[in-house]
């Protein structure tokens, strides 16, 4: 492989290295990751025109490299691979991080909101478990309730005007093992509402059986949202991606069905705390009426 990138990048360094991200190398001070492209490479030349936007801003991320023909691309072996040039290798996502990219606004020619795009999926997802729910007996169990959450959330969105929230620079996914390599990592990103990376962060973490409470508390303490924002943020907390991203992965035999019982145990311990956020909202805002997150 260090032959291949001293032959398309022009690049001579010492030793070349491989771990979970890919191959890197120093040079000149700085890593580079030679990582292999696992998704849509049509994609890639928005991807690399939003980062030259970001750099006239001096915003800074992994810097993609391109090669000596000035592609994004390079194949070896018919494998498509991308060159970074790292900002960050080293070091754990905290919400220091995640809140560096809360105001860093991106227009967006996609006027899909996330109303249609929920429903779609509710409605999807309820059919799909329906043909294989004998397979799955915890998903059997489990997946009414998941999808009830999903309908909680679209009735949020529909007391919102979606149009009037900016869109940011935001993530894919942000998990609750996250890195700065991937939160940094242009390949990740997309462009959406500054709420999704946030709950995205909540949730993923609350069901890593981490502490949240005091992060939650800090943001609304130093973030002021509009009152369709926080309408957002709580139909983004109830929307449950965990579970959704979970279910993909089992059926698609990559995860055992066991595993979601992590979230089945813990789905107690979160509806309280979706109360909280609720009885909290209700303090301030003409909070639309959900009977479950009612406390008695």
């Amino acid at each position: 492989m260090k032959n291949a990138i001293n032959y398309y990048y022009n690049l001579l360094f010492d030793d070349i290295h491989q771990n979970q991200k890919g191959f890197y190398f120093d040079l000149n001070g700085f890593r580079y990751f030679f990582i292999l492209f696992t998704g849509d490479i049509t994609s890639l030349a928005r991807t690399y025109k939003v980062q030259e936007e970001l750099l006239k801003r001096n915003i800074y991320l992994h810097q993609i490299i391109l090669n000596k023909d000035g592609q994004i691309v390079t194949f070896i072996n018919g494998n498509p691979y991308i060159l970074l040039k790292a900002l960050y290798y080293e070091g754990q996502t905290d919400l220091k991080y995640v809140l560096s990219f809360f105001n860093i606004q991106m227009y967006n020619q996609n006027k899909q909101t996330w109303k249609n795009l929920w429903s779609e999926k509710n409605d999807h997802l309820e059919y799909q478990i329906k043909q294989i729910k004998n397979r799955y007996p915890l998903i059997n169990e489990s997946y009414n309730y998941f999808i009830g959450m999903g309908e909680t959330s679209i009735q949020l969105l529909n007391e919102i005007n979606e149009e009037s929230i900016p869109k940011v620079i935001a993530h894919k996914r942000i998990e609750s093992n996250s890195t700065l390599f991937d939160l940094y990592n242009p390949l990740n990103l997309i462009i959406d509402y500054r709420l999704r990376d946030i709950t995205e962060y909540f949730k993923a973490n609350f069901f890593a059986d981490k502490k949240i409470d005091a992060e939650v508390k800090t943001f609304f303490q130093k973030i002021k949202l509009t009152t369709d924002e926080y309408y957002l943020f709580l139909a983004r907390m109830l929307y449950p991606t965990y579970y959704f991203d979970l279910y993909e992965q089992i059926i698609s035999g990559k995860q055992e069905e066991a595993a979601i019982k992590k979230i089945i145990n813990k789905i107690n311990d979160y509806e309280q705390f979706l109360k909280n956020i609720y009885t909290y909202f209700k303090t301030f805002l003409p909070m639309l009426k959900i009977d479950w997150l009612e406390t008695t």
